[in-house]
């Protein structure tokens, strides 16, 4: 594969009548790494319309002088959320990763790309080991011992990413830096994309407060879903409500053929399950319960320069 330049890049954009942000700086040759050949200028359109469509929450993210190396959208589940629901557990997990020069950003969006208020962020000194699955997954194993595994990338982005990733890596381990942190893979507050400690869901820097793993099982005990929607999972959680219908069709029936201890039993396994494994996706991320009161945030952070 011919070595891309920016100037190749910028060229082709041009050429496509393409246009990034002038707020933030771009290391164009690693997200565009490929310019011609078969379905390059559909792949290119791609990128550009993700890039495009998280480049205003990316303003507001980004610090000063931190510069965007790779883009790019794909799945990020666990095992249990698989194992339990299938591939209703892809319509939560849709994650944009961006590849800086300082860290990995995490952001959570719908299907198409669009911005949702649950993010991450890991130091690359946070980052044990990168790999590169038989099954072309990107599984990421942190310090903690936690592992994150991504798929459904692009194969341009698949081979890209872990060359990006490891030059990002080298150049943050040549510095010395490593930022203290509460976990290697920090929850970042929905408002002012701040850090909200290990275990706290009260952003320290502007109040705005989250849903905790408890009340958010709490209200799918009571009624399945209602966790669901309070984070934001619509389709799944209008899917859940359908199935909770069926069940207390089931428990209506079996109330009524003399079944009682069938039907307590069947109802509270039902909404016991579900309430678990609610709690566990939330405690994935943080999920905007209430932002802050108009006056109680602190000064802002200097990010991107719009000077």
């Amino acid at each position: 594969m011919s070595i891309v330049t920016r100037e190749a890049v910028v060229q082709k954009l041009e050429e496509l009548d393409l246009h990034l942000s002038p707020f933030i700086d771009y290391r164009l040759e690693t997200m565009f790494p490929k310019l011609e050949g078969m379905f390059a200028k559909g792949a290119i359109k791609k990128k550009h319309k993700l890039v495009s469509t998280i480049e205003p929450l990316m303003e507001e993210m980004l610090l000063k002088n931190e510069t965007v190396l790779f883009v790019s959208k794909g799945n990020q589940y666990s095992f249990v959320e698989r194992f339990f629901m299938g591939i209703w557990s892809t319509t939560i997990n849709h994650t944009v990763v961006i590849l800086t020069n300082l860290r990995l950003l995490c952001i959570r969006t719908n299907g198409k790309g669009k911005p949702k208020k649950t993010f991450w962020c890991i130091y690359y000194s946070q980052i044990r080991d990168f790999k590169s699955t038989f099954a072309g997954n990107a599984k990421i194993i942190l310090k903690d011992g936690k592992k994150l595994v991504y798929s459904g990338f692009p194969k341009i982005d698949r081979n890209k990413m872990r060359e990006v990733f490891i030059e990002a890596y080298d150049n943050f381990e040549s510095k010395g830096f490593d930022p203290e942190v509460t976990q290697s893979q920090e929850r970042l507050c929905g408002h002012c994309f701040e850090v909200v400690p290990k275990g706290q869901y009260q952003c320290p820097s502007c109040t705005a407060t989250f849903w905790t793993p408890t009340e958010v099982g709490v209200r799918s005990l009571i009624i399945p879903s209602w966790g669901d929607f309070v984070m934001g999972h619509y389709p799944i959680a209008i899917a859940e409500l359908i199935g909770f219908a069926l069940v207390l069709f089931v428990v209506t029936g079996a109330i009524m053929n003399g079944d009682y201890l069938f039907a307590a039993f069947f109802f509270f396994m039902a909404n016991v399950m579900d309430a678990i494994i609610t709690a566990q996706i939330a405690k994935k991320g943080l999920h905007l319960k209430q932002e802050p009161a108009p006056g109680a945030e602190p000064e802002p952070v200097v990010r991107v320069s719009r000077a």
